[in-house]
């Protein structure tokens, strides 16, 4: 029999031929679990990083859309009362005004009614929703300009007998729209609104007669007659008001601070100022009767008394505290706000408004509306703005 050769090399190589069957299952089992493993790592850490990144982005935007909503509150607080810096024009308790341009006839104009309508500020309370905040001012930044009616003018007057005219105008050339005038009387509260059509220098006379083209807002006679419109008395003072200037702000049921602007006779309009708003509630700093200095807090309700404002109340607000709340769009799985209580012992389901004292509590912040509310994130601002055109006014 023939003995072949086999030389070590070959026996090497069909060693390794013969080792070489692939993986086992246990191998496979052990790769695809760390497999597994590596991938629940890196998609709790995504998870992470954008639940994180909504986290930031949602909280950055409730944070600007919360400085959005103060600013333009805090601004236009600010400035109310502008034009309205003789102090009588606070004490029209009542405003007579007309307006016609082809339509049907408006009277009251919106901007001016109500009680006590030449108010800067008014807040309405909202209960537990949002509080709605008024604020007023004339169009015309040189109403301080008042002068005083020199005889008796009954209502089917056209002619004011003034003491002086110096300041008025009745239109082109001397100013683009003819002045805008209040007669006041402040015994009354009775306050009309009127437009000049001619200024008589010479014999120191206002006209605002009725009729012409364009917007009207000297009623004729007869509709003055018929609804009860005042003549005023010697000594009765007008005012320049331009258009009163008026804007609503309050949340909506979508959490949006909304601005409802009235001040175009016949238009309502309402624009959306910020998103993520869910709160805003206010207060009036009052003064003691012909004191400048602040030396309370009150909310605008019943239980206060100022819910409803005559002309004592209305001299003596001085400022206006303010809170707005915004919240993050984001809901979180678990309870991330808690209720906070104020000092005054006032519990809020929500942040509270701002450190206050027993003597001067603090309105409720309550978000309990939504069932959900403990799972959001909020931020409160909060300020005190003074009123200061009232201040200036010296009322």
């Amino acid at each position: 029999m023939k003995t072949m050769f086999v030389s070590p090399t070959t026996r090497i190589a069909a060693g390794r031929a013969a080792r070489q069957h692939g993986l086992s299952l246990i191998e496979t089992m052990i790769g695809l679990v760390m497999g597994l493993i590596v991938t629940l790592v890196i998609t709790q850490v995504w998870g992470n990083f954008e639940s994180q990144k909504q986290r930031s982005v949602s909280g950055s935007t409730a944070q600007q859309s919360g400085l959005l909503a103060f600013t333009e509150l805090e601004q236009d607080i600010r400035s109310a009362g502008a034009g309205l810096t003789a102090s009588a024009a606070f004490d029209c308790t009542n405003v007579f005004s007309y307006y016609e341009n082809g339509g049907p006839v408006i009277s009251p104009l919106p901007a001016y009614s109500g009680s006590m309508p030449m108010v800067p500020v008014q807040i309405t309370d909202g209960g537990a929703g949002s509080d709605t905040v008024t604020v007023k001012r004339g169009s015309d930044m040189l109403g301080a300009i008042s002068a005083t009616i020199a005889s008796d003018m009954p209502t089917s007057s056209a002619v004011l007998d003034m003491n002086t005219v110096a300041g008025f105008c009745a239109g082109l050339p001397d100013c683009a729209v003819p002045d805008k005038i209040m007669a006041i009387d402040p015994a009354t509260g009775g306050c009309t609104l009127m437009e000049i059509t001619s200024v008589l220098t010479g014999s120191v006379k206002l006209q605002h007669n009725p009729g012409g083209a364009g917007p009207r807002y000297n009623p004729p006679n007869g509709f003055q007659t018929a609804n009860g419109w005042p003549g005023y008395l010697t000594g009765a003072k007008v005012v320049k008001v331009g258009d009163l200037i008026s804007h609503a702000y309050t949340v909506n049921a979508s959490n949006q601070l909304a601005l409802t602007d009235v001040t175009v006779p016949g238009t309502t309009t309402t624009s959306i100022l910020a998103t993520d708003i869910v709160k805003i509630k206010a207060q009036y700093g009052i003064a003691d009767p012909g004191a400048e200095d602040v030396n309370a807090w009150v909310n605008a309700t019943a239980l206060t008394g100022w819910n409803v404002l005559d002309k004592p109340k209305v001299k003596r607000i001085k400022a206006i505290r303010l809170v707005v709340v915004a919240r993050s769009a984001k809901m979180e799985g678990a309870d991330v706000t808690d209720p906070c209580t104020n000092v005054s012992g006032g519990v809020n389901n929500g942040p509270c408004a701002w450190v206050d004292s027993v003597a001067d509590p603090a309105p409720l912040i309550d978000l309990s509306a939504d069932a959900n509310w403990r799972k959001y994130r909020y931020r409160a601002y909060q300020t005190v703005i003074p009123i200061r055109n009232v201040i200036w006014a010296g009322v």
